[in-house]
């Protein structure tokens, strides 16, 4: 595993665009709290319905918050995984793998081992920049709702492993990003023309909702408590990790049943 881990680390290392797009996610993620912050300010000089500076960065508020803004560039290492495949298959390097010596398993494990270092990277990011939130504003309660974190780690493993089937398939890096995004735009057309008890079911639809709009939910909660109606929450339920783990067990029995059987 570690040979592995070396080979694959050393493709990423000469890929100008993970680091390009690294250096993106880690300058935009903190950016973009930046960003909600101020607009909520201002919004709520109107509105008042909106979390206050304190509220947004203390914890447990932090991680919905923070996993939310994260998952809007989880795409980028989409990119990093769709280059990174269509290259091995353009430059034939699974086949020179072979050649050199590892088995066909290893190099399919070799593929999961790069979803799981990009992967690891995000969260990384993420806690850090959560906990720097977090810290300065005084208390830091780290476990609490800490579920959202684990939820966002889960949806990484699913919008990746997505991206690295699609990139197998076609082979070609453009055509392969235009179906990654249309896979999810079409599910999205198609569902606003079903019932919501079939929609909520559908595989990006409850990935997505792994890491929840916090407002909308605060929102709707507080209108719940208010007609104290009860509303089922699916960033809460056990559904929506229960379709994404059975989609992630689909999407990686798939890559490697394909990779597998493939005259690579």
């Amino acid at each position: 595993m570690i040979q592995l881990f070396k080979i694959e680390w050393l493709k990423l290392r000469k890929l100008n665009a993970f680091f390009i797009i690294l250096c993106f996610f880690i300058a935009l993620l903190p950016t973009w709290m930046f960003a909600l912050n101020f607009m909520f300010s201002q919004w709520n000089k109107v509105l008042h319905i909106f979390p206050d500076s304190k509220d947004f960065w203390s914890f447990p508020t932090v991680w919905r918050f923070v996993t939310y803004s994260a998952s809007w560039f989880t795409f980028l290492f989409s990119i990093v995984i769709i280059i990174l495949t269509t290259q091995e298959f353009e430059n034939k390097t699974l086949r020179q793998h072979v050649i050199d010596g590892l088995t066909k398993r290893q190099v399919i494990f070799s593929k999961l081992i790069v979803i799981i270092i990009l992967t690891a990277i995000m969260a990384g990011i993420i806690f850090i920049t959560a906990l720097s939130f977090g810290a300065s504003q005084g208390e830091i309660h780290l476990y609490e709702k800490i579920h959202y974190f684990v939820q966002y780690i889960i949806q990484s493993f699913c919008y990746l492993g997505l991206a690295f089937v699609i990139a197998m398939l076609i082979k070609k890096p453009a055509l392969s990003i235009l179906i990654y995004l249309g896979v999810q735009f079409v599910e999205f057309m198609v569902g606003n023309f079903l019932p919501e008890k079939i929609y909520e079911f559908f595989p990006m639809n409850c990935i997505a909702k792994l890491t929840p709009n916090p407002i909308i939910e605060g929102l709707t909660r507080k209108s719940a408590e208010q007609a104290k109606v009860d509303v089922p929450f699916m960033s809460e339920n056990w559904q929506n990790v229960l379709v994404a783990g059975i989609t992630l067990l689909i999407l990686y029995s798939f890559a490697y049943y394909r990779l597998k059987k493939k005259d690579l």
